[in-house]
């Protein structure tokens, strides 16, 4: 009797990565608590993933570890569980990292090309404890580095969760990425191209799921891709930041000993932003951006040039891809202090837009 029940469950679907394959996952009506444990009932559901492929140092070998990827989604998220099989896990580098600083650890990248138009991609890394490293990829404004065409951008956060944990295998990493975390085309039947890139600092192997070639000049134009997805619910994100600072100025009478203090100088500002499924609307009255990271010191050696500066302020960050291309035609720094902003940002069928309008004040107060 328990053999005829098993052969009436859908059997969990296999796809290996030869040839960027479309995988196509399963929609659940359930939701799961993200603990690093892959002990739900879902994931004995999900699309199982497996077959990756060497990258580097010589690509189009079978990978030396084994590495599984679980998929599925619900209405409102997609859920990955990765399963990383390691030889010696007592040699996995796994340190309790800041956002985006988990390059000298093993980590694993999720490349969600969401519109699959190969020329952008967000992209989500964690290392074994389920640190986090989020941002956008972009093919032909740079490169990542002389053996991966294209660029990463660092500087957007996204909410998302991830918990990981260091297994007698190997380690697991369970995620949920929120859809109101990710622009793309409708609530449709849609295909995302998508790839798992895994890095293995003991050895120095990289991994992909796709048998990616070094010598292609595109690395999203080797992507795999998601199926099945369909009726995702979004809604707005609706952000709404505002502030208020006051000032008092004083000084001390150098005859009396006393102390004077000018009135209260008040001043307030406001950061919106409304995220639709496939663009932004972000807008920005008197900001103030005095809890943005500071920049690193940069030296000036060669005065003919100009320095340049990473953008790190909430309202130019977003989609701020969309701005980029190999020659800098837009530098959101030389923007200094903004009475007010707008943006628009996304993507209209094949079609990016982005807009960007501010009305910057001087120091002498013109605008």
């Amino acid at each position: 009797m328990l053999a005829f029940l098993l052969l009436l469950q859908d059997p969990v679907a296999v796809v290996e990565g030869k040839g960027s394959p479309t995988a196509d996952i399963p929609r659940l009506e359930t939701s799961i608590q993200i603990d690093g444990r892959l002990d739900e009932s879902a994931w004995s559901q999900a699309t199982r993933l497996t077959g990756f492929w060497q990258y580097q140092p010589v690509d189009g070998r079978p990978a030396e570890e084994e590495t599984e990827v679980l998929v599925w989604y619900a209405p409102d998220a997609i859920y990955f569980g990765l399963i990383a099989h390691d030889r010696n896990p007592a040699a996995i580098r796994a340190t309790v990292a800041d956002r985006d600083n988990i390059d000298s650890d093993d980590h694993i990248v999720i490349d969600l090309d969401t519109f699959h138009d190969r020329r952008r991609a967000f992209f989500f890394g964690v290392n074994p404890l389920g640190a986090q490293s989020d941002g956008v990829r972009s093919e032909g404004a740079g490169q990542v580095s002389s053996l991966i065409p294209g660029s990463t951008d660092k500087n957007p956060d996204f909410a998302w969760e991830s918990k990981g944990q260091i297994t007698g295998q190997g380690y697991q990493v369970e995620i949920r990425i929120p859809f109101k975390s990710l622009r793309f085309p409708g609530s449709g039947a849609q295909s995302w191209g998508f790839n798992v890139t895994r890095v293995v600092q003991r050895t120095g192997y990289t991994d992909t799921w796709t048998d990616v070639r070094r010598a292609n000049a595109s690395f999203l134009g080797q992507e795999g891709a998601l199926g099945g997805l369909h009726d995702l619910r979004r809604g707005v994100a609706v952000e709404a930041q505002p502030f208020v600072t006051a000032t008092a100025d004083g000084s001390r009478d150098a005859g009396t000993g006393s102390f004077t203090r000018e009135d209260v100088n008040p001043d307030a500002g406001l950061n919106l932003r409304l995220g639709f499924t496939s663009y932004a609307l972000d807008a920005t009255f008197n900001p103030d951006f005095s809890q943005v990271e500071s920049d690193q010191g940069q030296v000036t050696v060669n005065e003919r040039f100009a320095l340049f500066f990473p953008e790190k302020r909430p309202f130019f960050l977003e989609g701020i891809e969309l701005f980029g291309a190999p020659q800098t035609l837009v530098y959101t720094r030389r923007i200094v202090n903004p009475k007010a902003g707008a943006k628009l940002t996304g993507k209209f069928g094949q079609l990016g837009v982005a807009h960007l309008t501010a009305v910057d004040q001087t120091d002498d107060g013109d605008a």
